[in-house]
Formats: structure tokens, C-alpha cells, sequence
């Protein structure tokens, strides 16, 4: 049998006993939560996401404000070594509704 250069099983294992996908569109000035981390999980300890159409804020365990971290349109944000315990938030920073498309896993 001949090995295909393939990812190995163990690069293929996931530590976290759960994940949640996430895509939200703001609809309005204000904050919004983009997902409730206790109605999904314990707490979150790897993420991912990027951010389209717009500049947001993004904030974990808080409501996001205009000094939360600022994500340029078309980048995005990962940490394998987080600790989020409520939710994660979004506030667009311009006029234009932003959306949010990421993962989280924890357990």
C-alpha cells in the first residue's frame, strides 16, 4: 500500500469537544452579538473569522465600541489560545452593515 501525501490523522484531530459556525450581517449602528457563547459551549478557546463589505469592531465579552479591535474589510482574526466566556460582538465602523463569517471551537 503506498502512503498519499495527505495530512496525517493526528494533524486531523480537533482538541475541542465543540464548534460553532457563525455568518451575521449588523443590521443598524448599534452592537450586536454575534454569538452567545454560553448557549453554545462551556467557553471558546480557538477562533476564526474575517470580516466583508466593511471596517468593524469586534469585541469578546463585551458590547463592541469604537475602541474595540478595529478589522479592516476583508481581513480577519484567528487565536488558538483565547479565552472567550459570554459572546463575541460587532459594531460596524462606518455607515455600510458589516458581515462576520468565522468559527469557534472549545468545549
Amino acid at each position: 500500500m503506498t502512503t498519499k501525501p495527505w495530512r496525517q490523522e493526528i494533524e486531523l484531530l480537533q482538541t475541542y469537544s465543540k464548534h460553532k459556525t457563525f455568518t451575521v450581517t449588523t443590521s443598524g449602528a448599534s452592537a450586536e452579538t454575534v454569538v452567545d457563547i454560553g448557549a453554545v459551549m462551556e467557553e471558546c478557546s480557538k477562533i476564526s473569522f474575517v470580516i466583508e463589505l466593511a471596517d468593524a469592531y469586534v469585541e469578546f465579552d463585551d458590547d463592541a465600541t469604537t475602541s474595540s479591535m478595529l478589522v479592516p474589510e476583508n481581513e480577519g482574526y484567528f487565536d488558538d489560545g483565547i479565552w472567550i466566556g459570554t459572546k463575541i460582538s460587532i459594531k460596524r465602523a462606518g455607515s455600510t452593515n458589516v458581515r462576520i463569517r468565522g468559527i469557534i471551537w472549545g468545549r
